[in-house]
């Protein structure tokens, strides 16, 4: 477990870095003029705090006891259900551009939460939608980010 604590360490500090030095590049709130948050606020908040949690596993990986250093199975039931939702989200990420997002978003909601919690389909589609109509708003309205809504639908 201690390796794999600590390569997942490395990927996550490489990982944050990266997103933070690219974020850094995105428009602010000056740039827009209006008072609202850049499209790199969020990036560059959520990689702070995933470095924070790397620095947390680290030390508690540098501290762990030899006895609680137990080995970590790659194959299992629940490892089988952790890949197959990384592969639909890289299926969902080589759609999303071509697609648009308020499709592939809705679609990917609704599958992943009939696969996980197996609700009414017509309940499912409905917050899928609303879900994906919130997060679209609050993008395009408050932190005043465009995202392509149709994809190959636009006209």
């Amino acid at each position: 477990m201690k390796k794999g604590n600590l390569v997942l360490a490395a990927i996550c500090a490489v990982l944050s870095i990266g997103i933070i030095v690219v974020a850094s590049g995105y428009p602010t709130a000056a740039d827009y003029g209006t008072g609202v948050p850049g499209p790199g606020l969020w990036p560059i908040v959520i990689s702070i705090v995933l470095l924070g949690c790397t620095a947390i596993l680290l030390y508690r990986t540098w501290k762990m006891k030899p006895e609680n250093d137990t080995k970590i199975e790659l194959w299992s039931t629940g490892t089988r259900r952790v890949y197959i939702t990384m592969g639909i989200l890289a299926i969902y990420l080589l759609l999303l551009e071509p697609v648009g997002f308020l499709i592939t978003t809705t679609v990917l909601e609704f599958i992943l939460i009939q696969w996980f919690a197996k609700k009414n389909p017509a309940i499912t589609f409905v917050i899928s939608a609303a879900i994906t109509l919130v997060v679209y708003s609050a993008f395009k309205f408050l932190l005043n980010v465009p995202i392509d809504t149709f994809g190959i639908f636009v006209i």
